[in-house]
């Protein structure tokens, strides 16, 4: 079979793709995160920056709330997706100063 490149959508946002990444093994994929950008709290293009951010996090091994405490867009991306934020990321509201 010839290699090819997934394209993932369908409920992705930044703060799953760190997990994605990890259980693909690479993060070589076209993302067509419609939600995942416009859905962000900011504006579409701090949801397109914070999915950047998400790759690079992972890229880095680095954990993502404290990745976050650092980068703006993904923190916000907390925020903005608060039941993926709540299920993957138990404590993060207490971890980055965020309380409802």
């Amino acid at each position: 079979m010839k290699p090819t490149t997934p394209i993932i959508s369908g409920g992705m946002n930044a703060l799953r793709l760190p997990g994605f990444f990890e259980n693909l093994g690479h993060g070589n994929v076209i993302n067509t995160s419609g939600g995942g950008s416009y859905g962000h709290i900011d504006s579409p293009a701090a949801g397109a920056i914070s999915l950047r951010q998400a790759y690079e996090c992972w890229k880095e091994g680095a954990d993502p709330v404290e990745y976050a405490k650092e980068h703006k867009e993904f923190a916000r991306a907390f925020e903005s997706f608060p039941q993926d934020a709540d299920q993957i990321f138990p404590g993060w509201r207490d971890r980055l100063g965020v309380h409802k």
